[in-house]
């Protein structure tokens, strides 16, 4: 009989290997040698070779090396970085965050968005599971039961985060297919995301403007309802910001709290960076804001940016403590509001709503003004974000009343 070759010597007589395949006597495994899209030596191996084998007493089961083989081979068909589509979930939404964190300068709101996101897979297997693994049914159970806990909203801004983070697995090849590509969600939450009807809301500010306790707030309130100033740009306004003699207003930061500290930053795109118009009412408004603005031993609040530039002058300071307030302590004023309203006029209260829901209102009753001027008083980068999600349709019977004014004018045209 022919000596045996020293390969022929590591290959179990009772298996036949297949190319690449090799018997390691020293771990008692079934092995395959290859190189991966890189051009680096790889080496996957199993106790079983076939997936009817018998796992050898006291060892772990797991997948045969022909099943390994297989699941590798379709990866380098397809040009697939085997590492890539074994990272988590989690691993590339991280991956893809610093890489976007590295190429453009976010809001601080948004980068909280994205760590609810993080924070919130955290919660759930898909978070945990390898992305060449996930499959479009995975996706779906993941928003099955996400639709239990949160809103619309809330779920397509995950979502949107997500989607992107597999797209830069298929840009970087770590996968073929984006699992999420089809997975979506109604953005429409409930009747609270709608705006205020015109009656409530004047009758709401009527009050304000009489009762003892809300007095001090129906500026804020008259303001935010009247401008479409988002709560935390209200904040942030200094009276340089405010020019009484064009009646202008100028957008240019926002105070937000950061680790529990006051901080300046931009508004929250480069569109919120802009000029609004102030009605009469508004400048009134200003007028008495500034008039009656105080300071509590004559120290002036400052603010700090994130580059240590500082900030005085701030319009609106707290009731009590005249230092610089943030939406939490707006949310506060507004609550308070509503909820005296509701006890004055109980057998017609006002639905409970928070500070944007004043930027929603504006919206919807500005609608007549030309779409663009619109846009640019709201700061948005697109129109369709202010027709779509800003502004709702007007009553029934405003509707009626246009259709017919409009009517009217082209009979007699």
């Amino acid at each position: 009989m022919a000596n045996k070759t020293s390969g022929d010597k590591n290959k179990p007589t009772r298996k036949k290997l297949h190319e690449n395949e090799f018997f390691n006597p020293e771990t008692k495994r079934y092995e395959y040698r290859y190189k991966d899209v890189f051009g680096k030596n790889r080496v996957v191996s199993s106790y079983r070779l076939e997936p009817t084998d018998q796992t050898p007493k006291g060892k772990k089961s797991g997948q045969s090396l022909r099943e390994k083989e297989a699941e590798i081979n379709g990866l380098l068909a397809k040009n697939i970085d085997i590492d890539g589509a074994r990272f988590t979930l989690l691993e590339v939404v991280g991956k893809y965050l610093e890489y976007l964190y590295n190429r453009k300068e976010l809001s601080h709101n948004t980068k909280i968005g994205y760590n609810v996101t993080v924070n919130s897979l955290k919660q759930y297997k898909l978070g945990y599971m390898e992305i060449g693994k996930i499959r479009p049914e995975h996706c779906e159970e993941w928003l099955s039961d996400m639709k239990k806990k949160y809103r619309g909203s809330s779920i397509q801004s995950q979502i949107s985060l997500i989607k992107r983070a597999f797209e830069y697995a298929v840009d970087y090849d770590y996968i073929v297919k984006n699992p999420f590509r089809r997975i979506a969600t109604d953005r429409s939450d409930s009747k609270s995301m709608e705006a205020i009807p015109i009656e409530d809301m004047n009758n709401f500010l009527d009050f304000c403007s009489k009762d003892s306790h809300s007095a001090h707030c129906y500026e804020m309130m008259y303001i935010l309802f009247w401008t479409g100033l988002r709560a935390s740009e209200l904040c942030g306004l200094t009276i340089d910001n405010i020019d009484l003699d064009n009646c202008l207003i100028k957008v240019e930061k926002q105070l937000q709290s950061i680790n529990h500290k006051h901080v300046v930053l931009k508004p929250k795109t480069s569109n919120g960076v802009r000029y609004i118009p102030m009605t009469t009412g508004v400048r009134k408004c200003f007028e008495a804001v500034l008039a009656k603005r105080y300071l509590k031993g004559d120290i002036e609040p400052v603010c700090y940016d994130e580059r240590g530039k500082a900030y005085e002058g701030f319009v609106f300071l707290a009731t009590r403590s005249r230092k610089t307030i943030i939406r939490s302590h707006v949310e506060e004023y507004l609550q308070n509001c509503i909820k005296r309203y509701n006890q004055a006029n109980p057998l017609s209260p006002i639905r409970k709503f928070e500070p944007h829901i004043c930027r929603h209102t504006f919206a919807t009753n500005m609608q007549g003004l030309p779409p663009k001027t619109l846009q640019s008083i709201l700061g948005h980068g697109n129109i369709t974000t202010t027709m779509n999600h800003y502004v709702d349709a007007k009553p029934n019977e405003l509707q009626l009343a246009e259709i017919n004014a409009v009517a009217g004018r082209i009979a007699n045209s």
